[in-house]
């Protein structure tokens, strides 16, 4: 499988860490190649998720038994006011939950417990629009972080995902290109705009979200295990999901930025073109195809390549994710040293040394407009050898500072 696929279905599914200080982590994913094990893994990480969602509701006793309705009938219940107390009393998602855009924070305020009572009751007078003998267990849309989420499963070995948010001014997403994966983005009749996505690997998952002209994100994903290919819900059924009045979040958010996209990516692309240095050349890692070039990976921006010279080959990468408050300090990391960036920000060098004689370096920073900017390089080239491949690493300090230092480099 390729770096491109593997991080298409780690994105979607939610389940890698951000790159941030995980050294060893980068390193190690950088090598695994087998198609089989990667895509077992990502399935039975979304199976997880799944376990560990149940059994924490499970365990609190929030999870609701009412039967799901039965396909086609209609809510004789009127929508839940704004204004009325939930009779549920809402739930959190533990803090190492996984499979939703978001890494939740493990508690609520009291507003967000409501919320996430009320979402959860009015999700219950949706009519689901269900298969003849197909039945959907119950849903809890628990506090995530600034959002709510929560699954339920269908008949068989099918799993749905909801997440939602306030849509916090961001403007509706464009598609992505990975292989092995179909985009469409439709502008529905009242000014929403919907983007379905449809990764056919060893698994079949798909992915709706819609930027809602009420002011809500709404996504709705459907997903199997190892080798489940047919779908349950269609793309207009979960879109009717994602669609439905009863999911209109009544609490404001933050600003949300922009969903990356590919069009964004070709933009830094023409950033990071001319930043290596005299006499080094790029060429692609086994298994990609794009090099020295940018492409969206785990919710952002990710560059890597394997960087020759007359010393030998190493390896580099540049990641940038969405903008984000907070200062980039080095806290206990070892190894780590603060640095001081042009226009007066402050960044972290961390350096570690690991087996085989490899050294990384890492450079983590913020751009202007709060973007994360993670700058990496090792004197081991990505070939399958956990050994050096050069004396020291691609990229000096001062080439990884000046990296971080480039205007364009932002969201």
């Amino acid at each position: 499988m390729s770096e491109e696929v593997r991080d298409m279905i780690g994105s979607a599914l939610a389940d890698e860490p951000a790159l941030g200080l995980e050294f060893d982590q980068v390193v190690a994913d950088g090598r695994r190649r087998q198609t089989r094990r990667r895509v077992r893994a990502l399935t039975a990480t979304a199976a997880g998720i799944v376990s560990v969602v149940a059994a924490a509701t499970a365990l609190t006793g929030l999870l609701d038994r009412t039967p799901a309705q039965p396909a086609g009938s209609q809510s004789t219940t009127p929508p839940v006011s704004a204004t009325a107390a939930p009779t549920d009393p809402g739930c959190v998602l533990p803090a190492m939950s996984g499979g939703y855009p978001d890494q939740p924070r493990g508690t609520a305020s009291p507003a967000e417990l409501s919320e996430s009572g009320r979402l959860t009751e009015a999700f219950r007078k949706i009519a689901l629009p269900l298969p003849a003998g197909v039945e959907a267990s119950p849903l809890k849309l628990c506090v995530i972080r600034d959002s709510w989420g929560g699954s339920f499963t269908l008949t068989g070995d099918r799993t749905v995902f909801v997440y939602l948010r306030s849509r916090g001014g961001q403007p509706p997403g464009e598609c992505v290109t990975h292989q092995g994966t179909e985009c469409s983005v439709r502008a529905l009749p009242d000014g929403s705009t919907a983007r379905v996505t449809v990764t056919s690997m060893d698994a079949t998952l798909v992915d709706v979200e819609v930027w809602r002209a009420d002011g809500t994100y709404v996504r709705v994903a459907e997903t199997g295990g190892d080798g489940s290919k047919n779908r349950v819900l269609g793309d207009d059924a979960l879109l009717a999901i994602a669609t439905a009045p009863q999911l209109k979040v009544e609490l404001s958010g933050p600003p949300v930025p922009a969903a990356p996209s590919d069009r964004r990516a070709a933009e830094l692309d023409t950033v990071i073109a001319t930043a290596l240095p005299a006499g080094m050349s790029a060429k692609p890692t086994p298994g990609s195809d794009r090099g020295w070039r940018f492409r969206v990976s785990q919710g952002g921006y990710k560059a890597y390549a394997n960087l020759t010279d007359s010393e030998g080959t190493g390896w580099a990468m540049v990641y940038l994710e969405s903008p984000s408050d907070g200062a980039v300090t080095c806290g206990d990391q070892p190894g780590c040293e603060p640095i001081d960036l042009a226009g007066g920000r402050k960044g972290t060098l961390t350096t570690t040394q690991q087996p085989g004689n490899v050294t990384v370096m890492a450079l983590n920073a913020k751009a202007a407009d709060g973007t994360g900017i993670t700058v990496h390089t090792s004197n081991a080239a990505q070939t399958g050898a956990d050994t050096r491949t050069r004396p020291t690493p691609s990229l000096s300090k001062a080439d990884l500072v000046r990296i971080a230092e480039l205007p364009g480099l932002h969201w």
